[in-house]
């Protein structure tokens, strides 16, 4: 823990996503720092705790944890520290975390958590806990309410649901920004280009969530360079047999070799799911009419995101799009 002369004011969570109750509770820890002229510090356990636990589990991440870093670093916090979640971690009694970690190694001398904050053994630690043994620790401790959206509490849980289902338009008002993936092109089998569509396949890390399988207008960034794209993450029923759900980019206007490059996609609306089709033909005409369904939504709500800059790869709000 760097050392200086101001108090330390802690955010404890696993903040994946960093959606907008979790950005309350940053706001709010560096907003108590800057009012102490102390540091403003995030404590995040990684791997995440369900990896650990349940390791049999289907679970997937809304961000790598360079992800959250690069949002947390965006919101304006001074110190990230990361500990690694093991099993013992996982069996420490919650007074002994409270005790040792948020007194004795990170010097607290306020803690900022969420209303359902758990910590500690079979995570039997709560916010009420805390607020108790703040008092005799030397600590004080700021519970944040629930964030509303639509009269849901918004979540983890909740981004991850709307995304299965493809509700890629409202999970960004969840979280803030566009959800995006990144992955390294690929050699794929080239039939795209056969039938007049190439398209790039994304090698996407294991174990970070896909929006539900179907065709997406999505921003892609190369770079500095940004593009409209279809996106199609599923199997390709029509042409594969394998099974696997791909993420599979046709870049609207652009020609070139971009293979072995890194793409990021940033998903802004589902055109619609993903279907099967007795041939090429079928197949094609259908594209065709996603390509046209796509320049409306961009013509209509979503062109002034070429204008952006590099605001898009960063973590405040999207500016306006209409």
């Amino acid at each position: 823990m760097p050392k200086n002369d101001g108090e330390t004011v802690l955010a404890l969570g696993n903040f994946d996503g960093l959606h907008l109750a979790h950005r309350e509770i940053i706001a709010r820890t560096r907003q108590n720092a800057l009012k102490r002229d102390g540091r403003s510090v995030v404590f995040l356990l990684d791997p995440h705790p369900v990896k650990v636990l349940y390791p049999d589990r289907s679970f997937k991440l809304l961000t790598t944890l360079d992800e959250k870093l690069d949002k947390i670093r965006c919101l304006g916090i001074d110190y990230a520290v990361v500990e690694s979640f093991t099993e013992n971690i996982s069996a420490m009694p919650p007074f002994y975390f409270a005790q040792n970690y948020l007194t004795r190694a990170l010097r607290a001398s306020k803690v900022i958590v969420g209303f359902d904050y758990t910590f500690g053994r079979k995570g039997k630690g709560t916010v009420n806990h805390l607020l108790k043994w703040g008092d005799d620790l030397g600590f004080e401790v700021e519970s944040v309410s629930p964030i509303m959206y639509n009269n849901y509490v918004v979540s983890s849980s909740l981004v991850r649901e709307l995304l299965i289902k493809g509700e890629v338009e409202q999970a960004t008002q969840i979280l803030g920004y566009f959800y995006n993936r990144t992955g390294r092109v690929v050699h794929g089998d080239g039939r795209g280009k056969k039938i007049g569509f190439p398209t790039a396949n994304l090698e996407i890390p294991e174990g970070l969530l896909l929006p539900g399988r179907g065709v997406y207008l999505s921003l892609i960034s190369r770079g500095r360079e940004k593009k409209f794209a279809l996106t199609n993450i599923g199997i390709k029923p029509t042409f594969c047999q394998d099974r696997k759900t791909t993420a599979e980019v046709f870049i609207l206007d652009f020609q070139g070799n971009i293979y072995d490059e890194e793409l990021t996609i940033y998903f802004l609306h589902k055109i619609r799911d993903e279907q099967a089709f007795e041939n090429v033909s079928q197949f094609t005409k259908q594209v065709e009419l996603d390509i046209q369904s796509a320049r409306e939504l961009i013509k209509n709500k979503y062109h002034l995101l070429l204008n952006q800059g590099d605001g898009i790869d960063c973590c405040p709000m999207f500016t306006k799009l209409t």
